[in-house]
């Protein structure tokens, strides 16, 4: 009987030391990484400049908007039926501006589809196809903005997802 005590005694004392010898190990692996990297930053005796290195990056008042559902437009390239797919998404810089978006959604689409429909499919398969697309796309909500809606404007239209086939 005092046998199986100590043999009881002595894996709980096993099971202790090999705790104990894990969570060192850890905290030997954590601290010899922040060594080696330079420590935490903010702590320590030395005193931490204030000088701005590289460039200065400013938080963006930025407000984005996805216009659903997708675009898909039918192409007749040469005797080939052709698809498109785009998901369109608006930025600007206040809520007001995507708020006349939202209002005015059923005409910015009437003349999204309208204007992808004339696009040419072969020049939309390169970069510059497409940048130019979504540069007049840019323009066509802007227009509508312009004169439906309370003066406010986009910063851009960006095309989130585009798919050809």
């Amino acid at each position: 009987m005092e046998d199986l005590n100590e043999q009881k005694k002595s894996n709980k004392k096993t099971i202790i030391i090999i705790v104990v010898v894990v969570l060192l190990s850890i905290a030997a692996a954590v601290g010899g990484t922040l060594f080696f990297l330079g420590g935490v930053p903010g702590m320590g005796g030395e005193s931490q400049a204030a000088v701005p290195t590289g460039p200065q990056i400013t938080p963006s008042n930025s407000v984005y908007y996805s216009i659903e559902p997708a675009f898909v437009i039918n192409f007749n390239a040469g005797k080939k039926q052709r698809f498109m797919q785009v998901y369109v998404s608006v930025k600007a810089q206040n809520e007001s501006a995507i708020a006349q978006v939202e209002k005015h959604a059923p005409l910015i689409r009437n003349n999204l589809n309208q204007l992808f429909a004339k696009q040419d499919f072969e020049s939309l398969q390169s970069p510059e196809g497409k940048e130019e697309m979504r540069q007049a796309a840019t323009q066509a909500l802007q227009d509508v903005l312009a004169k439906y809606g309370s003066g406010e404007t986009i910063d851009q239209v960006l095309f989130t997802n585009l798919v050809m086939q």
